[in-house]
């Protein structure tokens, strides 16, 4: 295989591998090369009798003591390894089924990284292995939760509809909400925006997770954007996974799509366990945004009551109208400049 393959391609790649319809296997490993044209040796595999899935790089710099049983998840381990006629080899090996989906988008991203690069590869991996363990560090082999998926659905809705438009690629460095910011957007010295979602019947209620998420000590000013949404499985609306397409697009256009995967797997969003999402879907009801500032009903640091600490409180926004503004005041209020 030529091509940098695709997690699709992945997948049945590994289906051939583990295929023991024609008898059984024997103790060792079935091998498949990928990157044919790289000047790297990678190989997806398949290690029996364990039946776990392997990718290994043949290398002169394997870093044993740096990387022997490295954990990238815990179903994700690092070990050195070998290959007949090929010698020492860097392995990243699959040992828990449930981080399948994990595993694989690791592999297809690693595989893209060394087919750009003609360095040493064992210390490309290791550096990207790095990377991809901080990142994977919000990410569940379970997928995102009803509430998880609700939030980056408003956090993406509002990314794609009011600031990419206008910012560009600002708006993508902007998104702070993967990195479990203050608030999901901080626009340097202009402002920051804190985005709820809320569904059901009762949608003027928002819950607020900390006395510091509405406090408006920073530079510039503090909004609160509010979308009310329909959920539901099927029927009218846009999934997560449709969401994500278009924002893709949109950051691609502007030359930022290396930047918002990055910050999409923070957030804990994977390709191959989008299947999880595209049944339920979002249709949005109504955008509200409230300016916040002093008199707006919230909890802070400074009003917080000594002895009291990990607050959560509910707002309700019919008491705090005299806040409502525009999404238009959002946009001329954080193109000014410091």
């Amino acid at each position: 295989m030529s091509a940098v393959p695709s997690t699709t391609d992945l997948e049945e790649l590994w289906a051939e591998l583990h295929d023991t319809q024609s008898g059984p296997v024997s103790a060792g490993r079935r091998v498949r090369r990928v990157l044919a044209d790289s000047p790297h040796h990678c190989f997806v595999g398949v290690e029996y009798p364990a039946a776990r899935r392997v990718f290994s790089v043949v290398t002169d710099n394997v870093l044993a003591n740096v990387t022997n049983g490295l954990l990238v998840t815990s179903g994700v381990v690092v070990e050195p390894g070998s290959l007949p006629d090929h010698g020492a080899t860097l392995d990243l090996v699959l040992r828990a089924g449930a981080y399948t989906d994990i595993f694989t988008a690791l592999v297809a991203d690693l595989l893209v990284r060394l087919a750009q690069v003609t360095a040493e590869p064992g210390g490309v991996v290791v550096n990207r292995l790095g990377e991809w363990q901080r990142m994977l560090a919000g990410v569940s082999p379970d997928g995102l939760s009803r509430e998880q998926q609700r939030g980056l659905f408003g956090e993406l809705h509002t990314l794609s509809d009011l600031f990419l438009p206008t910012f560009g690629p600002d708006a993508v460095y902007a998104w702070t909400g993967p990195d479990q910011q203050l608030q999901d957007f901080q626009f340097e010295h202009q402002g920051s925006v804190e985005v709820k979602t809320v569904t059901g019947h009762d949608a003027n209620r928002v819950r607020i997770s900390s006395e510091r998420q509405l406090e408006d000590a920073g530079p510039g000013a503090l909004f609160l954007v509010t979308l009310a949404l329909d959920a539901r499985q099927g029927g009218r609306g846009v999934s997560l996974p449709e969401l994500v397409r278009q924002v893709r697009n949109q950051a691609a256009s502007l030359g930022v799509a290396g930047e918002l995967e990055q910050r999409l797997v923070r957030a804990g969003y994977l390709d191959t366990q989008s299947r999880l999402y595209e049944d339920r879907r979002y249709a949005l009801r109504r955008r509200t945004v409230h300016r916040v500032t002093d008199g707006f009903p919230r909890i802070t640091e400074q009003t917080r009551p000594v002895g009291v600490s990990d607050v959560v409180y509910t707002v309700d926004l019919l008491a705090a109208a005299r806040f409502l503004v525009g999404h238009e005041d959002v946009i001329t209020v954080l193109e000014k400049k410091a």
